[in-house]
């Protein structure tokens, strides 16, 4: 299969995802929800207006993202595998490797495209409250998007071998684990858990993935502002705050992206199609 073929099924595959009506459904929901936010912002001044776009902002890409991530993740293969389609391609001259990649490209694609809505979204809102546009909320939302392509690369390893329902969850896990790692390593550094567990801590942190954490989640925790997506840490009577990840962090978590993409493309290749 050439190049041509191949982002051709691209394009069909995102046609498809785009007419699917919980894509459609978690699209609009998000807009309406910064629609709310805007307006309740609008009764406010100053930096708790901005806290409140800010801090909506966050919680909207953490659990609207988590949802979409792992709806595209987990059901990028049992569907279509179980109705003849990806048998179909393969048929057709498409090995299950570049079937599988191909699959996995457009739902990457799909995952930015609804983050770049909600992230314009976003921007309307601070630009009709008067803020300007919001270079740090812009920041963020693209952090998320480096996150939630975590999740999704991972349930798609996972659904790649078994159902969609397990690999959603495996996803979420991959995601827990990424934000414990990264927690734990505050809480060291900040001197809130023993140094009889920098072993450990250091061991997991260098092996495992890493949730990305902006500089605005970062201070808005700092502020006691961030809300559901960076609640407060109090650890044996210490606040400890997530710092903003390094340049470091961002490739190392890419990697794993890349590790589980790999996984998941493979793992069509053991799959009856």
């Amino acid at each position: 299969m050439n190049s041509t073929a191949a982002t051709l099924m691209v394009g069909i595959d995102l046609r498809t995802l785009v007419r699917r009506r919980w894509v459609l459904g978690a699209t609009l929901a998000g807009l309406v929800f910064l629609a709310i936010v805007a307006v309740i912002a609008a009764g406010q001044s100053g930096q708790t207006r901005a806290d409140t776009l800010q801090s909506n902002g966050a919680s909207l890409v953490l659990i609207g993202g988590l949802v979409v991530a792992v709806g595209l993740g987990g059901g990028a293969f049992s569907r279509d595998a179980s109705s003849g389609y990806l048998g179909l391609l393969v048929g057709s001259g498409a090995t299950p490797s570049r079937v599988g990649a191909v699959r996995l490209i457009a739902r990457l694609v799909a995952l930015v495209g609804i983050f770049a809505i909600w992230g314009v979204g976003m921007q309307m809102a601070s630009l009709a409250l008067g803020r300007g546009l919001d270079g740090a909320l812009a920041v963020h939302t693209l952090a998320w998007v480096v996150n939630c392509a975590l999740v999704l690369c991972a349930s798609a390893a996972l659904a790649s071998v078994i159902g969609p329902v397990a690999a959603g969850v495996f996803g979420l896990m991959v995601f827990v684990c990424a934000q414990a790692v990264v927690n734990l390593k505050a809480d060291l550094d900040q001197g809130a858990i023993s140094r009889g567990s920098q072993s450990f801590v250091d061991s997991v942190y260098s092996v495992l993935p890493r949730a990305i954490v902006s500089p605005m989640l970062a201070d808005l925790q700092r502020r006691g502002h961030a809300g559901p997506a960076a609640p407060d840490m109090n650890i044996n009577g210490l606040v400890v705050v997530v710092p903003a990840s390094r340049l470091i962090d961002l490739l190392w978590t890419l990697l794993w992206i890349l590790i589980f993409a790999a996984l998941a493309t493979y793992g069509v290749r053991r799959r009856q199609l």
